[in-house]
């Protein structure tokens, strides 16, 4: 078949495999741009997964540096509070024990919770980085978090219900245990003058129970964030040498 000006033209068949051609060339080129632009987004992923994680490592192991820190307080400031309950509840004990312990040797004081650095974590789950992780890894971290939260929000719920006792206890008593609580001789006399024995033998059964409490549930917290934060970090060691 030839067209108007002589030359032969091409069959309808071959020009249809002509256009086919050319459309799936340009499907397998979109394609391959596609493939590409998904290899680099996994890749950008990928690596903002890794420094994710190996910035929650560094807020993991910063934590721990401040645990070991306190932890060895508040062992000292629960085992000195069991000792003036102990004597006092001793069979030996006179309202002169009492007495001698409530105005020179109780510390009524707490300490604030370790400022943990949860900025990171915060950041695998808002930018959904941490649906990326595998399964076992993205739970133990949140169960970490969640569980750690809980015990540090117990934790503020006793230190407040504590500070109404100290509170109280301040209202009434003076004490000398601490430098920055020395009220001099002349207010110290004045308070200790007359007192009730029965109020104060109430005030101290009320603050050191407390006091236990507070100091029970803070050890229990710092040890947990202890191990189960050195169990996260091998976990994130391991993750990471995957690839």
């Amino acid at each position: 078949m030839e067209n108007k000006n002589g030359k032969p033209a091409w069959p309808v068949g071959r020009y249809l495999k002509y256009a086919l051609g050319e459309i799936v060339l340009v499907v397998i080129g979109i394609l391959i741009a596609l493939q590409i632009n998904n290899w680099n987004e996994k890749r950008k992923t990928d690596i903002s997964i890794k420094n994710s994680l190996a910035a929650l490592k560094s807020d993991l192991i910063q934590d721990t540096l401040l645990i070991n820190e306190r932890l060895p307080f508040i062992n000292e400031q629960y085992a000195l509070n069991e000792s003036l309950r102990a004597r006092v509840a001793s069979t030996n004990a006179t309202v002169d024990t009492l007495v001698k312990i409530m105005r020179f040797e109780f510390n009524p004081n707490w300490v604030v919770q370790i400022p943990y650095n949860t900025n990171t974590y915060n950041s695998l789950n808002q930018t959904g980085l941490v649906e990326h992780l595998s399964d076992s890894l993205k739970a133990n971290i949140r169960n970490f978090y969640n569980i750690k939260t809980a015990l540090m929000n117990r934790v503020e719920k006793t230190t407040t219900d504590y500070q109404g006792k100290v509170t109280s206890y301040v209202n009434n008593y003076t004490f000398g245990v601490t430098k920055i609580h020395d009220q001099g001789p002349l207010i110290d006399s004045l308070v200790w003058n007359n007192i009730d024995y029965r109020h104060l033998a109430a005030t101290f059964q009320g603050i050191s129970n407390f006091k236990r409490i507070l100091f029970t549930e803070t050890k229990q917290e710092l040890e947990y964030s202890l191990e189960n934060s050195k169990d996260l970090i091998e976990q994130i060691d391991n993750f990471l040498l995957q690839d």
